[in-house]
């Protein structure tokens, strides 16, 4: 039987990786629930986010809190880039996304991904780096909480509530969720479509990399042209068990998989099945929202 104050200490554990796991997902969210386009070149732009961290705290001693703000407007120069380079002339002058359109950008993502994975293994070579950002601890009693860890579990829910509030409060997000809703009727109402699908890339692309830069905190030695290949299908799965455009879901399905990643080994279950078991979750999701039990 576990012991309690390990399965508590992980449970910690768990829901701080899961608040870094959801703002990572949130940018694929973002891009997925707008546009409707699945980005297949998401993990990618995690990694590069991660190794703006690491260049920003070699270079400027920045930790990886002070990191966001930079990788995000960097993120949302690279998401018009990407709009304006594959999806703009794919996307433009439809009322509806089609079945072909979706086709399109997943090849033209996937091929994006293959390019940047490949330039990110020239330039930053195979060998390992990190940030060792290790702030105090808290100390709860029976265990300790690293302080890193909490800064940036705290700062992912904080980034989750900010979109969620420039989404429902503002015009310009009431304009993107009127994109994603019906592309007709905003552009009856004066919404100009390609502007806002621009300005929800670019600022999934900006949720994607400031989320790169949090995750540098769990990964103290391990950032490396590959990390795209772990976090990516996380992310989707993530989406899937969120659902794609609702924000908070972005918080839940990560949650979620933090909770059974971390939780699950205190019972003597090994780190690898652990993880199979949290992609495992999401076949009886796929399966009920099929018939509509979730809907």
């Amino acid at each position: 039987m576990a012991d309690l104050g390990l399965v508590v200490a992980d449970l910690v554990v768990g829901l701080m990786l899961g608040c870094v796991f959801a703002v990572i997902a949130h940018g694929l969210n973002v891009i997925w629930g707008v546009t409707k386009v699945v980005n297949v070149a998401h993990g990618e732009f995690i990694m590069l986010g991660a190794y703006g961290a690491y260049y920003l705290n070699v270079y400027l001693g920045f930790n990886p809190v002070l990191s966001v703000p930079v990788d995000a407007a960097i993120g949302i120069g690279v998401g018009f880039l990407f709009y304006f380079g594959l999806l703009h002339r794919e996307l433009r002058g439809k009322e509806a996304i089609t079945r072909e359109s979706e086709m399109v950008t997943l090849v033209a993502t996937f091929g994006l991904s293959l390019v940047i994975s490949n330039a990110a293994l020239a330039i930053f070579k195979g060998d390992a780096v990190g940030i060792r950002w290790a702030p105090e601890t808290l100390d709860l009693g029976p265990f300790d909480v690293a302080l890193g860890g909490l800064y940036v579990a705290i700062s992912s829910v904080a980034i989750i509530a900010i979109s969620d509030l420039f989404l429902s409060r503002t015009y310009l997000g009431n304009a993107i969720r009127a994109y994603s809703q019906d592309i007709g009727a905003a552009q009856l109402m004066g919404i100009n479509p390609a502007r806002i699908a621009a300005i929800a890339t670019a600022i999934g692309f900006a949720l994607t990399m400031a989320g790169g830069a949090l995750l540098t905190v769990w990964l103290p030695v391990g950032i490396t042209p590959l990390i795209g290949a772990t976090y990516a299908p996380i992310s989707f799965v993530i989406v899937v068990l969120g659902g794609p455009g609702k924000m908070w879901g972005s918080l839940l399905g990560g949650l979620t998989l933090g909770i059974l990643i971390d939780v699950l080994p205190a019972f003597g279950i090994s780190a690898s099945i652990a993880v199979a078991v949290a992609f495992l979750v999401l076949i009886p999701v796929l399966l009920f929202a099929r018939e509509g039990i979730l809907r």
